[in-house]
């Protein structure tokens, strides 16, 4: 299928990782602390939600983090407990969108099906006219969208079609990029508080926090190569 339905693997552009520390923590009371003073930071357009990853193969246990979202802009944090002691772990992450292969195929049929009405209307002489000047008008409303802001983010949020638009045609502004690097660094900031707290809350004064400078990625090494993680040349 075409690349944009292809499923596709989380970048990872960073990791930081509070290790083992001998404490016994609370991992929802921490997941609830950090949501409770994410809404005090009303951030906007965020979404938080907790997701279930698999510790091994299909029939492992699972371990559940919290995902802090924005965009396409995510951070997941582990807390859980390891032997005696207990670790905290945050991912910062950007999150590929895809058609998924249904959305394809609803898509190709509400494409077939409002073609079949038009000819059945119109004829088929007309009818391609009439569906040649609904794509120009989809064009034109998508390239009005680049500059009128509540235009693009309502587009942006549609299914397929705001794929598409993201894809090719939006424009990515200073306006964008600050507000993604703000994101960032408001997150980092409350997650790596709650660490402290509750780290000296286990008895720990000061929690040793260290920034992973390779983390892994769960990637083919088509995907590492796409996202600047190697070079072309299988290094």
């Amino acid at each position: 299928m075409f690349g944009i339905v292809r499923r596709k693997k989380p970048y990872i552009h960073s990791q930081w990782i509070c290790p083992l520390m001998p404490i016994h923590s609370d991992t929802e009371a921490f997941y609830k602390a950090i949501e409770e003073e994410v809404a005090t930071q009303e951030i906007p357009d965020i979404t938080v939600e907790r997701v279930d990853f698999r510790e091994g193969g299909w029939l492992s246990g699972k371990r559940t983090y919290l995902r802090l979202l924005r965009e396409r802009v995510a951070f997941d944090v582990c807390s859980a407990p390891f032997g005696k002691g207990w670790y905290f772990s945050v991912r910062a992450a950007e999150l590929p969108r895809r058609i998924t292969p249904t959305q394809f195929w609803i898509s190709v049929a509400a494409l077939l099906a409002y073609a079949g009405s038009c000819c059945y209307l119109f004829g088929p002489a007309l009818a391609g006219i009439v569906i040649g000047s609904s794509l120009l008008f989809l064009v034109l409303v998508f390239i009005a969208a680049r500059s009128w802001g509540s235009l693009d983010e309502a587009i942006l949020y549609l299914p397929v079609f705001g794929i598409y638009y993201e894809k090719y045609f939006r424009r990515d502004t200073f306006d964008q990029q600050d507000r993604r690097h703000v994101f960032v660094e408001m997150v980092t900031t409350i997650v790596r508080a709650k660490i402290d707290e509750f780290c000296a809350a286990g008895g720990v004064d000061e929690a040793q926090i260290t920034k992973v400078s390779n983390p892994d990625q769960i990637l083919t090494e088509r995907e590492q190569v796409k996202f600047g993680y190697r070079d072309g040349g299988g290094a």
